[in-house]
């Protein structure tokens, strides 16, 4: 078992810096988002290329998700470590992105 947790204090994923790094970046990511979802609104949704834009927007929602789930994991991961605070950011852009894409499924944006 030490092992293990010498292993997770070794790795570069759940040192502190690395999960902001990852959580800016998810932020950021999250804000790209939200200038593209008029690709998948009443706009978007009504033209020709339609599918195209569903898919960049499934893409970026895609990356977003992934950049806040790790940042989640390494935040948690260092709180385990470190005694951190709980990722609270990442776990609610989490959310927001598995809520977008059912809503997204669900055809809510395209009215």
């Amino acid at each position: 078992m030490d092992k293990v947790e010498t292993h997770l204090d070794n790795g570069i994923l759940f040192r502190p810096l690395t999960g902001t790094i990852l959580a800016v970046a998810a932020g950021l990511s999250f804000f790209f988002l939200c200038m593209i979802l008029p690709l998948v609104g009443p706009a978007g949704s009504r033209v020709e290329h339609a599918g195209q834009n569903k898919a960049a927007f499934i893409l970026a929602l895609l990356l977003t998700f992934a950049l806040s789930a790790t940042s989640t994991w390494s935040k948690l991961g260092c709180r385990k470590n470190h005694e951190g605070a709980m990722p609270w950011f990442s776990l609610g852009l989490s959310a927001v992105c598995i809520l977008t894409f059912i809503v997204l499924l669900m055809g809510g944006f395209a009215i």
